[in-house]
């Protein structure tokens, strides 16, 4: 007990003195992890040694060799997909959190379910061992999906972006600034044309970075727009490595907000926001802080992030899927430290008279349409644009040109708008 009871103590206080250098508790975890298994197994002998269910040496090594190229090729892909830049220090990173911290919870957590199983079997008929197996393995993997889930849309690589190409690098300024917590350093540009006529606060999606949505940053500035664009946390070149889906980003947001409207060549009276899926639910967020923006753009954005996890699970038995909610949501509230019920777009939006132009392509597979009919149902001043036959953030790439007009049409339109003319 006493050495129990030192392992707990050590394994509290090495987190929280993490916690103070990442600012996050999950960050924190992930990094200590491997050291309190090392003082739990070597140290004080409390935890019994993390091992491989594969009896025979071949089956060991090769779990071995897939665990420890995961990584890599996960990382890869992603790079090759986004045409994002390759960074050694990112892989090192993922190495690290997917190869050694979340692999080592992994096995754990397989060692802890065959260990179950097997006192089970101890205490029932030879007649029920094939149920208990077969029953244990359904309930185990109902917790272990949604785990996996959370932990993987919480935790994503950092993909850098790639410098823009269709500006002139005369009118991209690098920019930095802290989010509104205060301790949050964001990163991105400033684009600047020559006659702007408004400035516009962009924000990308979840797993992305600013550089993700160059189409809409062109779009924007050739219609006479000012950009203000920025990596999240957790995203680009920006601080943190955890996602969580509009808690912090709100603050974030926020941050890019100060900053704005900070500089001297940002006309106060024509600032806008348009922010994409993650990055709408984000700006939907933080609106009742934002005072001066005049008029946003919500593209294919999310209106509650509850249902949003319901959807991850639609292919899943109808029965069951409240039940891998309820536990997604648990290991959610311990990853990004609340309860994903709060995190609701929509109710925000409710006392907000900010004129919202709302964009959705009716062949969304990632936020699904039903999710704009909701934030549009929600604001009390919108426009809803369904694009036919258009994904996820579609709309600039089917119609440059039209996506443009609609979006110049709204921010200009509100200059001088009253907010509380409603729908």
């Amino acid at each position: 007990m006493p050495r129990l009871m030192a392992f707990l103590a050590i394994g509290i206080g090495v987190v929280l003195g993490l916690r103070e250098l990442v600012g996050s508790t999950s960050e924190a975890f992930w990094l200590a992890w491997p050291l309190i298994v090392l003082i739990g197994t070597r140290g004080l002998n409390v935890l019994p040694p993390p091992r491989l269910n594969s009896k025979s040496r071949v089956g060991r090594v090769s779990a071995i060799v897939v665990l420890a190229l995961f990584p890599l090729a996960y990382y890869g892909f992603l790079v090759r997909v986004t045409g994002s830049i390759w960074s050694w220090r990112e892989l090192l990173v993922i190495s690290y959190f997917f190869g050694v911290s979340f692999e080592l919870s992994l096995l754990y957590v397989f060692q802890f379910q065959e260990s179950l199983l097997d006192r089970m079997r101890q205490r029932v008929s030879k007649h029920w061992h094939l149920p208990l197996m077969i029953g244990s393995r359904i309930a185990f993997y109902a917790v272990l999906i949604p785990y996996i889930l959370v932990v993987f849309a919480v935790h994503r690589p950092k993909l850098l972006p790639t410098p823009m190409t269709g500006i002139p690098a005369g009118q991209i300024e690098p920019i930095e600034f802290l989010s509104r917590d205060g301790t949050t350093t964001l990163r991105g540009v400033f684009l600047k044309p020559k006659s702007p006529r408004g400035t516009v606060i962009v924000c990308h999606g979840v797993g992305a970075n600013h550089a993700d949505i160059e189409d809409i940053h062109l779009v924007l500035v050739e219609s006479g727009f000012q950009v203000l664009t920025f990596d999240f946390r957790g995203h680009g070149h920006s601080d943190g490595h955890t996602i969580t889906y509009g808690l912090n980003e709100r603050l974030d947001v926020l941050g890019a907000y100060d900053a704005c409207l900070a500089r001297p060549d940002v006309d106060p009276e024509r600032v806008f926001a348009l922010g994409v899926s993650m990055g709408g639910a984000s700006l939907a967020m933080a609106l009742p802080e934002m005072p001066q923006v005049k008029a946003v753009v919500l593209d294919s954005a999310f209106a509650s992030l509850p249902s949003m996890v319901r959807y991850q699970f639609r292919f899943a038995p109808e029965f069951v899927r409240p039940a891998l909610t309820e536990v997604a949501r648990g290991f959610g509230w311990n990853e990004i430290g609340a309860d994903i019920n709060s995190l609701v777009p929509a109710r925000v939006l409710q006392n907000v008279d900010v004129p919202t132009l709302i964009i959705h392509g009716d062949d969304d597979h990632i936020v699904p349409v039903a999710q704009a009919y909701e934030l549009d149902a929600a604001c009390r001043n919108s426009s809803l644009d369904i694009e036919r036959h258009c994904p996820h953030i579609g709309a600039v790439m089917i119609n440059e040109a039209r996506y443009g007009r609609m979006v110049t049409r709204h921010f200009l339109s509100n200059v001088s708008s009253n907010h509380g003319s409603g729908k």
